[in-house]
C-alpha cells in the first residue's frame, strides 16, 4: 500500500532535482553602464554555478558585452524598484509640441533593477542590469536559488545614490598631493571610464576636454552629450585640479553632472599606483 505515495514522492523530487538543474535564460534584460547612456539588450543565463551575460545585439560605438560570473565570487546582490515622473523627456518634446510635452511629464515610467556586486581577485566589480517588468520576478527567485545568496531589496529614495553614480555629483576645485604630470596622466582613463571621449583639438598640456556619448540613460536620466573639462595647474609638488561639467542642459534636457565622479575614478588611479610603488621592494 505504500508503495505508490513512495514511488509518487520519488518521482517528484527527481523532476524538483533536474528542474533545479537546467539553466535559464532571460532575453529581455539591459544591461546598464556609466560608460555607455544606452542601454544593451543582454541574455540573462542563470546556471547552477555562475550567472552569464552576452549582448542579443552588438550596437554602434559600443563594446559588446560578454560577462560569467561565478556565484563564489559575488560579494552581495541588491534588487531596486524606481519609480519617476517623465520630466526629462517631456521637457525635451515640449521644443516639438506644448501639449505633447505636457501630458509626457505627467506619466510615469517604472523600473526594475538588480545590482551585483563581485571581485576578480582583488578588484572590486559591479554590473546593474535593468529588468523586464514581464520577467523581474522570475528573475530574482531564479538567481536567489540557484545562487543560494539573498538578494536585498532597496529603496531608490532611501538609497538614490547606488544605481545613479552622479547623484550628489558637483565641480571640482582641489589641490591634491600628486605631481601634475601624474595627474594629466591619469585624468584621461577618468574621464573614459565614464564614457566621456577625449577631444584633442580642445585639449592643451595643461588642459583636457571630454565629451560623452549621446543617449537618454534611464539610470541617470540624463540626456547624454555633457562634456567636461578639466585643468591642472602646478603648485610645487601638488597639484591644482579643477574639473567641471559644461551646459546644465543639453537639447532642453537636463544634462548630468559627471565632475564628481571623474575625479573619483582618478584619486583611486593616483592612490593605487602610489601604494604600489610603495610595497615595491628596493634594490
Amino acid at each position: 500500500m505504500l508503495k505508490r505515495p513512495i514511488l509518487t514522492l520519488a518521482l517528484l523530487l527527481t523532476l524538483a532535482q533536474t528542474a533545479l538543474a537546467q539553466d535559464v535564460t532571460f532575453s529581455k534584460a539591459r544591461y546598464s553602464s556609466v560608460k555607455y547612456p544606452i542601454e544593451q539588450y543582454v541574455a540573462l543565463t542563470i546556471t547552477d554555478s555562475n550567472l552569464s551575460i552576452k549582448s542579443n545585439k552588438v550596437y554602434k560605438k559600443m563594446e559588446p558585452i560578454a560577462l560569467t560570473i561565478p556565484y563564489s565570487a559575488i560579494d552581495s546582490m541588491t534588487y531596486e524598484f524606481a519609480s519617476r515622473h517623465r520630466t526629462q523627456e517631456g521637457t525635451a518634446l515640449m521644443g516639438l509640441s506644448l501639449a505633447g510635452g505636457a501630458i509626457l511629464m505627467s506619466t510615469k515610467t517604472k523600473s526594475y533593477w538588480l545590482c551585483i556586486n563581485y571581485h576578480e581577485g582583488d578588484a572590486k566589480q559591479s554590473t546593474v542590469l535593468r529588468l523586464d517588468k514581464s520577467e523581474y520576478n522570475d528573475v530574482i527567485s531564479t538567481l536567489k536559488t540557484k545562487s543560494g545568496k539573498e538578494i536585498t531589496n532597496l529603496d531608490s529614495k532611501t538609497s538614490p545614490g547606488v544605481l545613479n553614480p552622479t547623484v550628489g555629483s558637483k565641480d571640482i576645485d582641489e589641490v591634491i598631493p600628486f605631481a601634475m604630470d601624474v595627474v594629466i596622466a591619469a585624468l584621461k582613463p577618468a574621464m573614459a571610464s565614464v564614457g566621456c571621449k577625449v577631444k584633442e583639438k580642445d585639449t592643451t598640456a595643461d588642459r583636457i576636454v571630454c565629451r560623452r556619448l549621446f543617449g537618454f540613460s534611464e539610470r541617470t536620466g540624463g540626456p547624454g552629450g555633457e562634456r567636461v573639462t578639466a585643468t591642472v595647474e602646478a603648485k610645487g609638488e601638488q597639484a591644482h585640479v579643477r574639473i567641471w561639467t559644461g551646459k546644465k542642459f543639453v537639447d532642453h534636457v537636463r544634462a548630468d553632472n559627471w565632475s564628481t565622479m571623474v575625479y573619483q575614478e582618478m584619486m583611486n588611479s593616483l592612490q593605487k599606483t602610489a601604494q604600489s610603488r610603495v610595497a615595491a621592494p628596493t634594490n
